[in-house]
């Protein structure tokens, strides 16, 4: 009876051991899984905030690009209108991005070729900085005609006078895919030139 009861009570404490060391084991490859899925999810996230970083810094370039080139100001007789081609741009503006809203700027918009990356680059004054890069891209400037044709410089011509164009494009060329980051001028075109202005320059 007693050499029973001391079988029984082995045989307990045996399965005991084995279920404690299955425990363990389904313990440590919960643990190795959840550990993997934080790391991969820890990358996932910093690719996101990645993503959403470069994105938001594309959409902010692209607003300054655009609220600086929509106010341009037609040239008046013996004055500077825009002057462009496929690189570089200047015009008069109403909307700098440094200098007061509203008030009458020369700005300067380029683009670069660094290590294979497309710089845009923004200049007032004496100031500039780097705006947005494109990572192995290329970039160009493009002028709308009053013909509906995108040219790469402007003015088309050579006038005393020169129209504003209808809209500018910066295309920028990465791998096979082209992006087009159009700009309309909503201001007028040509200003309004009396008598003495075009005689007299006044």
């Amino acid at each position: 009876m007693v050499a029973f009861r001391h079988l029984s009570t082995h045989s307990q404490r045996a399965f005991t051991l084995i279920e404690m060391l299955v425990v363990l084991v389904l313990v440590g490859l919960m643990a190795t899984l959840i550990v993997q899925g934080f790391g991969y999810s820890m990358g996932l996230y910093q690719r996101v905030i990645k993503t959403q970083h470069s994105a938001y810094s594309e959409v902010l370039a692209y607003n300054w690009l655009r609220s600086s080139l929509s106010a341009q100001i037609a040239a008046r007789p013996k004055d500077r209108g825009l002057e462009g081609n496929a690189a570089d741009l200047s015009t008069y503006t109403y909307q700098p991005l440094l200098a007061q809203q509203g008030i009458k700027a020369r700005i300067r918009w380029q683009l670069m070729n660094d290590g294979g990356d497309a710089v845009l680059t923004y200049s007032e004054g004496n100031q500039s900085f780097r705006v947005y890069s494109w990572p192995e891209s290329s970039a160009q400037f493009e002028y709308l005609n009053d013909t509906g044709k995108w040219i790469n410089y402007w003015p088309p011509e050579k006038t005393d006078i020169p129209a504003l164009p209808r809209a500018l494009r910066l295309q920028v060329i990465t791998g096979g895919e082209a992006r087009n980051y159009v700009v309309a001028v909503k201001t007028r075109p040509r200003p309004i030139v009396t008598m003495d202005e075009m005689l007299y320059g006044r």
